[in-house]
């Protein structure tokens, strides 16, 4: 599930409402946002000047949970509040019951904040615990729980485009579809990015030759010689470069199979007649007229599989990414081995 920037807008402005409860679970693999989240809904709270006394960050991995339960049950100090984040809730082991015991009944002048990422850093869905679920359950009556889903890819651009103007970078259209394209869809990766080109260029508008001094030419353009070389006939060029991007690092597995995916989901569209026209919807029409409907779909399927096993599984990468290639190029559905166990 994907969600979109007026959902996020939006549950900011509530959080500026103060209307403060002492329980919150944010959840979901957006991550950068759901920071953002925490770090507001504490600053609403607890004064600048006294977070040194009345704000407490623990980690799941590290965490003890007694301690983390005494300095919540503890008073604040100079203030109507204390801030408890607890990030990495996932990586709890064990104390689940005491924190849900807690949760039940909390202490009135502390808020806790806990952050809870079901996805690894590929992406994949971890197993969702008993514990997490009864946790839920218990903040659900007696505080809030708030999903964060990843952005949509436009509003993806749409952020990459509003958190360039607030670092003072007007960055052209095409330049910000090049970020996404080279970078993925990872925001703390994109305002790693961002904050780049704020230090080299300032207040001024950056296109897609100022991007390619920052991020590298090679590694801008990696992507872009990669989906114009797939094409009936071009199997030998295709695997080549796919090949050279893998072995240089230039773009991550998980970064191919997204914007291959972007492609042919583009291709599909157009391929069926719908699209709103543009630049970007001709460049996809003509594409797509080298395929059929079935050779698209077996492409989005195959990359759908090579995804799963990449983060399910410790099958080399660069296999996984070739055999989905070298099998939608013959028109066939890949079964990889650890699939058909």
């Amino acid at each position: 599930m994907r969600s979109n920037l007026t959902h996020y807008v939006k549950i900011f402005k509530d959080v500026e409402k103060r209307d403060i409860v002492n329980l919150y679970l944010l959840h979901g693999s957006e991550n950068y946002i759901m920071e953002k989240m925490a770090e507001r809904i504490a600053s609403t709270i607890v004064p600048g000047d006294l977070k040194a006394f009345n704000y407490t960050v623990a980690y799941g991995s590290e965490m003890k949970v007694d301690e983390f339960i005494a300095t919540a049950t503890s008073f604040p100090f100079l203030s109507d509040y204390r801030v408890l984040v607890l990030r990495e809730l996932e990586k709890l082991r064990g104390s689940w019951k005491r924190l849900i015991s807690y949760c039940e009944n909390p202490v009135p002048s502390s808020v806790v904040i806990m952050l809870y990422n079901p996805f690894d850093e590929g992406k994949g869905r971890a197993r969702e615990s008993k514990d997490f679920e009864r946790l839920a359950a218990v903040v659900g009556k007696a505080g809030k729980t708030i999903p964060f889903d990843r952005l949509t890819d436009a509003d993806v651009r749409k952020w990459v485009a509003q958190e360039a103007r607030a670092s003072h970078v007007e960055l052209d259209a095409d330049a910000a579809d090049a970020l996404v394209r080279s970078v993925g869809d990872d925001l703390f990766d994109l305002r790693n990015e961002i904050v780049k080109l704020s230090l080299l260029f300032g207040e001024r508008r950056v296109g897609v030759a100022d991007l390619a001094a920052v991020i590298g030419s090679y590694r801008l353009n990696a992507m872009r010689d990669l989906v114009e070389s797939i094409e009936p006939g071009r199997e030998a060029r295709a695997l080549a470069i796919l090949h050279r991007i893998v072995r240089s690092g230039a773009e991550r597995p998980a970064g191919i199979i997204y914007v291959l995916t972007r492609h042919f989901l583009d291709l599909l569209k157009a391929k069926s007649g719908l699209g709103q026209g543009g630049y970007r919807y001709e460049r996809s029409r003509r594409a797509a007229q080298a395929f059929t409907a079935r050779e698209i779909v077996i492409w989005l399927e195959n990359l759908r599989r090579a995804e799963l096993l990449l983060k399910t599984s410790s099958f080399p990468e660069e296999t996984l990414l070739v055999g989905a290639f070298v099998h939608s190029f013959k028109g066939e559905y890949v079964e990889f081995p650890l699939m058909a166990a």
